[in-house]
């Protein structure tokens, strides 16, 4: 018989070198290993043999359930499912690995075909964790927007799951909500190594290097803020130049609504004060705010203006403040109701003979 055709392929895998090799023993040791393995990995236990079924199968909080225990029938499959897998430790494993045995390849096909068989009910089974339903929950609709809510959830968690889980999530990020998500994210992070973290920036760091997307920019940075400088420098940089090009594409029309570029550039705002590209910033923020761009003056009014002074110092050429003062000159209400609402009156004396004098340009095309 071609043992290979009668199970599935990934208990194959976990077989057939010892098959192939025609050590059925340990062919048969390793399906029970691979048995053992998922058990573990869907009740979240560490244990093993006798101590891993009882805990994940027995008493009256089942780590494993393999159907909804409602009715006598029910909690009868139960039980006989706890038995057979005793049973199988008993009967097949411990005698194997306590003495010398030697297996003929028919007992190692009756033996593992059966395993096979086990296999295919506890995939049905509901466990009491597995990282599709945990990520359902991060990604709800109804996911509660607190970290209250978010460490209780990542409790859920198996300790040895907390990388598997940080890293799916990475993958996912764009899938959903990110103050979600980094909510999650901050909960998984109490629970992972500094050498965990470390790779999870170094798989941030590869993604940034090559990726044409805005919204993974923007999410990694969201993820990684207060880490941004330990990621590799061409990867941030690269991230950091993309958002700033999109300065000059971002617009607020007079509806409060933000373009997607905007929306995606407004996350320089969190790294600002680390990269070390201050003067293309300053340059793009000039560009819009002298583009004489409704739209694009009120994005940069709105996202950048409590950086002007900073930022003033990386222009060579000109300063924020008479782009202001020639705007107000040309009548411009947007710059007039920015700085009277926004500028207190220490604030506002640089341009108080401008404002005084102010003449809304709009009102020199009505005809009346």
């Amino acid at each position: 018989m071609n043992i290979k055709e009668h199970i599935e392929e990934r208990l194959w895998n976990f077989i057939k070198k010892n098959y192939n090799s025609e050590n059925y023993t340990n062919a048969i040791l390793d399906s029970i290993q691979f048995l053992g393995d998922l058990i573990r990995d869907k009740s979240g236990l560490e244990s093993d043999g006798q101590v891993l079924i009882g805990s994940a199968f027995g008493g009256v909080n089942q780590k494993i359930k393999m159907n909804k225990l409602k009715t006598e029938s029910e909690k009868n499959i139960q039980k006989g499912t706890e038995s057979i897998l005793r049973g199988i430790y008993s009967a097949y494993r411990n005698p194997r690995s306590h003495s010398k045995t030697e297996d003929s390849e028919e007992n190692a096909v009756e033996i593992i075909i059966f395993i096979n068989h086990l296999l295919k009910q506890l995939d049905k089974s509901k466990g009491k964790f597995t990282p599709e339903l945990f990520l359902e929950r991060v990604f709800d609709e109804d996911f509660v927007q607190t970290q209250l809510y978010s460490d209780i959830i990542v409790k859920e968690i198996p300790e040895q799951k907390f990388f598997e889980i940080a890293i799916e999530i990475f993958r996912q990020k764009n899938n959903g909500k990110i103050n979600n998500i980094k909510l999650v994210w901050d909960s998984l992070n109490k629970g992972l190594s500094e050498e965990e973290k470390k790779e999870l920036l170094d798989i941030a760091s590869e993604e940034l290097r090559y990726t044409d997307s805005l919204d993974t920019v923007t999410k990694c940075i969201a993820l990684f803020k207060n880490k941004w400088t330990e990621l590799d420098t061409d990867s941030r940089l690269r991230a950091e130049n993309k958002l700033i090009k999109s300065i000059e594409y971002s617009e607020k029309d007079i509806f409060g609504r933000i373009n997607q570029f905007g929306k995606a550039s407004a996350w320089i705002i969190p790294i600002i004060n680390t990269t070390i590209l201050k003067p293309s910033i300053a340059k793009s923020v000039y560009n819009s705010l002298n583009s004489r761009v409704d739209d694009r003056q009120r994005y940069v009014l709105d996202v950048f203006h409590s950086y002007f002074e900073d930022l003033d110092k990386s222009l060579t050429e000109d300063s924020f403040n008479n782009v202001l003062k020639k705007e107000l000159k040309n009548g411009n209400s947007i710059i007039f109701n920015f700085i009277t609402l926004h500028y207190d009156e220490k604030g506002q004396l640089e341009f108080k003979n401008l404002i005084d004098n102010f003449v809304d340009r709009d009102d020199d095309e009505l005809p009346f």
